[in-house]
């Protein structure tokens, strides 16, 4: 049995999350396993806090593969994607002490064994195709080979934007499908990989609409008395005869007690019946009332919010004309239909992830987004009216509107995420 700690790396996780240093295990054991274990530090690699666990068998095969509790949303995002700063942290963490630990030990360690603890993920399925996304596939159906699913990650406006600016942060997601799962379906994973990233200022003019929809519904007595006739056969808690022999005894008691006005009712009822006519109208003609229709407000449905960002890019130099211009291409191309190899099925666009940073933090002082789909991007290209491009021809300003909207309702229970300091969603 031999152990070897490697030298200390660093992740930068840019203006949303900063720097952060990692400490990396790496232990030979008798039976010719290999255990890694990476440990977040401080920046002189100390105050270690444990990230992560991973041991592979004498062959190779990856036998556990642990998250910490500790491990932040971050952190198992950067450990789901194999490119990732974090994960090629770790590989040369590993590649730095391989050699030391094959020379030293005599448990018959292997230097590809000890390359092997570099990979884990924390997902077995990940684990087995080693990509940059655990999302499910979309079906079988493939993407055409030039679909673009990888993206610039970190780019900003503007380019010297300070690392405490709060930032407004759009993180492209390949897009899950849900499975049917009893009454409903399974829930979408929220932590998977980003395939890119941009971050933006703060614009003016920020808000958010939570709604339900809510409409007045009716219900006349001729068909409460049925209502109640049917759920009556439906209770568990007595035979069909019984309630149903309740349910018509009640109605008798109603019908005993009103027998002129029910009379007139169920008359009007089988009148307007007869010749097609709504019975409220006959009622009201003949009699000079209409049924009661117990008009209440009632719950509808849920609503998506929408959300409507503008942003304004006014480049000051050639390279942040460029970095302009990719962050203009990163929208416009990842909210785009995907075309499939056989042109006969469009799959669905990349969706974003979306958050407000401030302080290197998640805001608790604005409201929280849902995965959100890209609605719209509209681009003014002369948005101070004139055509005045650089001599390079890049354009001396750039505005850009974008629509989203939440894939999915906000719910009471998901609040209690938060705390009561907290706006939420």
């Amino acid at each position: 049995m031999a152990s070897k700690t490697a030298e200390k790396f660093k992740v930068n996780r840019g203006t949303a999350g900063g720097d952060s240093f990692y400490v990396t295990d790496v232990t030979t054991l008798a039976d010719g396993s290999v255990k890694r274990e990476t440990y977040r530090s401080d920046n002189k690699g100390n105050n270690k806090v444990l990230v992560q666990t991973v041991q592979v068998d004498k062959d190779g095969k990856l036998t556990k593969d642990e998250i910490s509790s500790n491990a932040s949303i971050e952190e198992r995002r950067d450990l789901r994607n194999p490119k990732s700063q974090m994960r090629n942290g770790i590989k040369n963490s590993v590649n730095s002490v391989k050699d030391e630990l094959v020379d030293n030990n005599i448990d018959g360690v292997t230097d590809s064994t000890i390359d092997k603890s570099a990979n884990g993920s924390g997902n077995a399925a990940l684990n087995e195709v080693q990509t940059g996304d655990n999302s499910r596939p979309s079906g079988a159906i493939k993407a055409d080979a030039k679909t673009r699913d990888s993206f610039p990650t970190g780019l900003k406006y503007p380019v010297d934007m300070a690392e405490a600016q709060d930032v407004i942060k759009f993180d492209m997601l390949k897009y899950e499908p849900k499975k049917v799962s009893g009454f409903g379906f399974s829930e979408r994973n929220s932590d998977r990989a980003s395939i890119g990233s941009v971050i933006l200022p703060i614009p003016g003019g920020i808000s958010d609409a939570n709604a339900c929809d809510w409409g007045g519904d009716s219900m006349n007595p001729l068909q409460i008395a049925g209502a109640g006739i049917a759920l009556s056969m439906l209770d568990n808690n007595s035979v069909i005869g019984d309630g149903l022999s309740g349910a018509l005894g009640d109605l008798k008691n109603q019908v005993v007690s009103n027998t002129g006005a029910v009379k007139g009712a169920i008359g009007g009822a089988t009148a307007a019946s007869a010749i097609g006519s709504d019975i409220n109208s006959l009622l009201g003609r003949t009699q000079g009332v209409i049924l009661n229709p117990n008009l209440e407000l009632l719950f509808q449905r849920p609503s998506l919010r929408p959300f409507s960002f503008e942003f304004k890019m006014s480049p000051r130099s050639s390279d942040e004309a460029a970095r302009i211009v990719e962050i203009i291409r990163f929208f416009k191309q990842g909210m785009a239909p995907i075309r499939d190899e056989s042109r006969l099925f469009l799959k669905t666009p990349h969706t974003f992830r979306i958050k407000y940073v401030q302080q290197g933090e998640d805001s608790k002082f604005l409201n929280r987004f849902k995965e959100c789909a890209l609605l719209s991007c509209n681009i003014q290209y002369t948005p101070e009216g004139n055509y005045a491009p650089y001599e390079d021809g890049a354009m001396s300003s750039y505005s850009m509107s974008l629509q989203f909207k939440e894939l999915e309702p906000v719910y009471n229970d998901e609040y209690s995420d938060f705390d009561d300091t907290n706006i939420g969603f």
